[in-house]
């Protein structure tokens, strides 16, 4: 049978809460036991008061304890009695011993010992001297013996030492103790059975969130990738959810766009491909005549499927972080005069213009035939994307020890919700710039990720001349 999360979480719950209330009640029986013991202990010593005061008037008369050291029968007339004597059997003896004027030891006066011990507390006292040396009575050997002082004129000459009794001798008092002992199982089990009927309903409710990220979890893994969670807590399973959903959604995305490229990858080859069976099959067919104009044609389609092929290879190895880089120190000034010289052919065909404003000197640390690359794609999607009679403008400035590279254009401009996407592959916006322009969408990925290979950014805004406007960033190297 196979337990859930759930059934775990109660059977941990329920043996967490037996070992609590098991070892509770262990305890409590023991220290209420013990406590009790002690009790009935000190009420037996508050019994000791007249026993106290005849040990200390016979240690003032006879000066030291030698008279009782060993003498049982005069140590049992200092027991406490059941009688309601007026006079204490120790008085009696201390009265017999202040009449004769020399000090005698108390075995010479055996008519005035007590009866004897009417409480049976001779079996568990014991008198010590000061120094806790037993005198006279059994000794302690439960080492739970309590102790009470005796005291002439402030002075400490001795202790009284007495062991609890096992067994409680009154009956209420036993009563009392069997009914406290019995009462703390009942009390354990009442609160175990409270510990689960609060602590189940929390677990399911703290563990709810738990299978909500399993069951997305396991939808995710089977490729339904619009999947999310509900859960709002602020807590760490709630950062989860978010953070699940946020992935959740990268992946419905990157799906999107496979997908998508997919099919932009098929179309952007069918087109080629068919253009170009089409033209051999004419050719084979004796309708189109096998010539120059012909066989250029041909060329064309071949270096569109070449510049596509090419494209998708260096996006892979971008992707893959395996595009090879051969940095040093440039000035990027060069560059971006020698890709801007190399498109004004190109841009004055479509009738634009195309200006250049940068610094003599930039000096960076970076591949000069990458960046070169990026430029060449930043600028051939600007003239593709440029109503004629428009104009291009790059800029170039220094800025805390950054080099900003901006690519504005003139009118279409691009709606500001799509601005982020310009860099997803294959992407391209719709109505004004779409793929009768040209174009297979990848050249502005390719370009962020040679910009993030040169530790730079790139984004993109609506331009002020009211087309697109593309920014890169790339740090300045410390010139030697």
């Amino acid at each position: 049978m196979r337990i859930g999360i759930t059934g775990k979480m109660v059977l941990v719950l329920l043996a967490a809460s037996v070992l609590l209330v098991a070892a509770m009640a262990v305890a409590m029986r023991l220290s209420f036991q013990k406590g009790f013991d002690e009790y009935l202990s000190e009420i037996e010593m508050g019994r000791l008061d007249q026993t106290v005061e005849d040990l200390v008037n016979a240690y003032r008369r006879e000066g030291n304890w030698d008279f009782i050291e060993g003498n049982h029968r005069l140590w049992m007339t200092f027991m406490p009695s059941s009688s309601d004597a007026s006079e204490s059997d120790g008085d009696a003896v201390v009265a017999a011993a202040s009449s004769s004027r020399a000090p005698q030891p108390y075995t010479a006066r055996p008519a005035l010992l007590a009866p004897g011990d009417k409480t049976g507390i001779s079996t568990r006292l014991r008198l010590l001297n000061a120094d806790k040396q037993r005198l006279i009575g059994p000794p302690d050997t439960s080492g739970r013996a309590v102790v009470r002082p005796v005291e002439l004129d402030g002075e400490l000459i001795g202790w009284l030492s007495l062991t609890p009794q096992a067994v409680p001798a009154s009956r209420l008092d036993k009563a009392f103790r069997d009914e406290q002992l019995n009462a703390i199982y009942p009390i354990g089990l009442g609160a175990l059975l409270l510990a689960l009927l609060v602590g189940v309903p929390m677990g399911r409710s703290l563990l709810r969130p738990v299978k909500e990220v399993a069951r997305g979890a396991h939808v995710l893994a089977k490729g339904e990738f619009d999947i999310r969670l509900d859960i709002h807590s602020r807590d760490e399973l709630g950062q989860l959810a978010q953070d699940f959903n946020m992935l959740a959604e990268a992946l419905q995305r990157n799906e999107l766009l496979r997908r998508r490229g997919m099919a932009d990858i098929s179309h952007e080859l069918r087109t080629p491909l068919a253009l170009l069976r089409g033209e051999i099959e004419a050719m084979q067919d004796g309708i189109r005549p096998v010539d120059q104009p012909q066989l250029g044609k041909l060329h064309d389609a071949n270096m569109q499927l070449s510049h596509l092929v090419d494209d998708l290879y260096d996006l892979a190895l971008t992707d893959a972080g395996a595009l090879s880089y051969k940095k040093q120190l440039f000035n990027l000034a060069d560059t971006l005069h020698g890709a801007v010289a190399a498109a004004e052919h190109s841009f004055s065909q479509c009738q634009l213009s195309l200006t250049l404003t940068v610094p003599e000197s930039l000096t960076v640390l970076g591949d000069p035939r990458r960046l070169r690359q990026v430029m060449d794609n930043l600028l051939k999607n600007s003239r593709r994307y440029t109503d004629a009679g428009g104009q291009t403008v790059v800029s170039v400035s220094s800025v805390s020890g950054k080099a900003v590279i901006r690519v504005e254009d003139s009118a279409p401009t691009v709606d500001t919700q799509m601005l982020e996407r310009l860099f997803d592959r294959f992407y391209r916006v719709d109505e004004s710039r779409n793929r009768a322009s040209g174009g297979a969408g990848l050249g502005l990925a390719i370009c962020r990720n040679i910009v993030d290979a040169h530790q730079g950014e790139i984004s993109a805004a609506v331009s002020e001349l009211g087309g697109l406007a593309v920014e890169v960033v790339i740090p300045l190297a410390d010139e030697p």
